[in-house]
């Protein structure tokens, strides 16, 4: 039996939002540092940028307006709620308990990186605009400490993306590697998620 874990506005806002990280990752660290290795167009770097930056920030309007219409914001967001549970979560994911706390769709700490990724795409948004219109973000600039400032925000924010894609990776591996296959498809088979329970509880008795 099939059942739809992510349906596909989900889908394609998390695919949309990945991609257009890794391209940002990639032409943002290639304009401050250029690579001997690879010449490329630094204008044809700075439009790319700039083109998948508006991007990201629309995808995320997206991702937000969808969760807010659905009603279905609190099971991204961390909330209150949710700290009661991260005791548990820690143990389960460096294995210190063998049982599979019910966290619902999300674990805390997929919830914690949703957060942090809608705080820093936001961040990321507002440093960049200032530091592509420097001549009329002069006031925000000042408020903040200076252009170097901006630009230290900024890169901290890519970062950020950098260290959390991989643990995003491993949490999602943790909770279930299904999740990851109905990422693509969208469905996650039951039976199979029943039996690996099933066969966890063996290993446990034996």
């Amino acid at each position: 039996m099939k059942l739809l874990l992510h349906p596909l506005p989900i889908r394609l806002c998390h695919w949309v939002m990945f991609s257009s990280v890794i391209v940002l990752l990639f032409t943002g660290l290639y304009m401050d540092h250029p690579w001997s290795l690879v010449q490329l167009p630094m204008e044809a770097v700075r439009k790319t940028h700039t083109f998948f930056s508006s991007i990201l920030i629309v995808n995320l309007l997206s991702h937000l307006y969808y969760y807010i219409y659905t009603n279905k914001i609190p099971e991204i967001l961390i909330l209150p709620r949710d700290w009661v549970n991260v005791p548990s979560f820690i143990r389960y994911v460096f294995f210190i308990s063998e049982g599979h706390p019910n966290f619902g769709r999300y674990n805390p700490g997929q919830k914690l990186i949703f957060t942090l990724w809608f705080i820093a795409v936001i961040i990321a948004a507002i440093t960049g605009s200032t530091m592509l219109y420097s001549g009329s973000s002069q006031w925000l600039q000042w408020k903040v400490g200076g252009l170097h400032v901006i630009r230290m925000l900024h890169y901290s924010m890519a970062i950020f993306f950098a260290m959390s894609i991989p643990l995003h990776i491993y949490l999602v591996f943790t909770e279930s590697p299904a999740n990851l296959q109905a990422m693509f498809t969208g469905y996650i088979h039951k039976e199979m998620e029943v039996e690996s329970k099933t066969n966890e509880s063996k290993d446990v008795l034996s």
